[in-house]
């Protein structure tokens, strides 16, 4: 009985869908002539004492990391980014170029906000850290005595200094 149902049900099923796609009507095209009437346009408003943070941190200090923060790193990008990311592709030349002098916090949070791409924010925070350390190592920035803190404003407080060599 239960295969009859399910037989009828699939018929119901495929018939309504068959009607649907053989009544279906085209999207409404609205066409703007040139004698419409628009409204009045909207005005623009600016905030003169907005601040813009410059993405140039050239004048902040560098960032510290330590080499087994920058170890731990290594790992958490071998078995997570290296799957996506070509061998060097965040190392090396372009790296530099698109890196160097610019706020630690800039690309902790894009790492953060978008890898993995199947799982974006699903590590931890220091997995996040570890893989900033490990990268800034690769790319020959100087190791210091503490590891990259999740301080927001120690991270917006320092830049990557990369060297390509």
């Amino acid at each position: 009985m239960r295969g009859i149902r399910w037989i009828v049900m699939g018929s119901l099923i495929a018939g309504c869908a068959g009607a649907a796609a053989t009544n279906v009507r085209p999207p409404l095209a609205a066409k703007l002539s040139p004698s419409a009437k628009t409204g009045a346009p909207v005005p623009l408003h600016v905030d003169p004492n907005a601040k813009v943070i410059l993405s140039n941190a050239a004048n902040l200090p560098a960032a510290s990391y330590s080499g087994v923060q920058a170890t731990r790193g290594k790992e958490v990008y071998e078995s997570t980014c290296g799957t996506c990311h070509q061998p060097g592709q965040l190392i090396g030349q372009a790296f530099v170029e698109s890196w160097n002098d610019r706020r630690v916090w800039d690309f902790f949070s894009l790492v953060r906000g978008t890898m993995p791409l199947d799982n974006p924010g699903g590590l931890k925070p220091e997995e996040y850290l570890d893989v900033v350390a490990y990268l800034l190592q690769s790319n020959h920035a100087a190791a210091g005595a503490d590891s990259l803190k999740a301080d927001t404003t120690a991270m917006r407080g320092t830049k990557i200094a990369v060297r390509f060599p």
